[in-house]
């Protein structure tokens, strides 16, 4: 039985997703909420989810702190962003907070039971231009890496599990602007001007 979570801020777009899914014998919804404070108050204690759909109907920062409070809840959960954003830095930013796929926004109902067996056997739910996306970003050529002293290596993979500023400031034992002193050093070092290039090329050479 696949449990599923849906988070959709349109109600009548919400219970015909419930719909779709409420006759389906291998699929159970959960919770099906239009906020995620409503989420949070519907969720059984203990529950254990498979597949969440979360519309990406707030702004970029915000989504990323709700994907990252999920995905410390429900490790192990797929969790799908319904979306038509099509900011490179947004997606990125859901893709680095947890996100494992994304669908066009307002999708016709009736796909969501094939969408959840897709996911369940392994397979992924991308849109045309995230898949661009990730193409080109991965592509892009490895510049040579500077050393990282040990605080700013912690900060990186801090940064890489969704971590905040004030959360990295709490766990490093520094002030925010300590913080952002070492993210200063970091994009010097390895020569990039955001946070999402800097874990990139941590990544690829595999220090984190």
């Amino acid at each position: 039985m696949m449990k599923i979570g849906l988070i959709v801020a349109n109600l009548q777009y919400l219970n015909e997703l419930g719909a779709a899914i409420r006759l389906q014998p291998d699929i159970h919804c959960v919770a099906a909420a239009i906020s995620i404070e409503d989420f949070w108050a519907q969720l059984p204690k203990r529950r254990t989810l498979d597949i969440i759909f979360l519309e990406g109907y707030i702004g970029a920062n915000q989504c990323g702190g709700t994907v990252t409070a999920l995905r410390r809840q429900f490790q192990t959960a797929n969790i799908i962003l319904l979306t038509d954003q099509e900011d490179d830095q947004f997606l990125l930013q859901a893709l680095h907070a947890g996100v494992d796929g994304f669908v066009g926004k307002d999708f016709p109902a009736a796909q969501l039971p094939q969408m959840i067996r897709t996911v369940k056997e392994g397979g992924a739910l991308i849109t045309p231009r995230t898949a661009r996306l990730l193409i080109r970003y991965f592509k892009q050529p490895v510049q040579e890496t500077a050393v990282l002293n040990r605080k700013e290596e912690q900060l990186l993979r801090l940064f890489y599990e969704g971590h905040t500023y004030e959360e990295c400031a709490s766990i490093q034992g520094l002030t925010v602007d300590g913080i952002k002193y070492h993210v200063k050093n970091i994009y010097r070092k390895l020569n990039v001007d955001n946070k999402m290039d800097a874990i990139r090329l941590y990544l690829e050479n595999a220090k984190i």
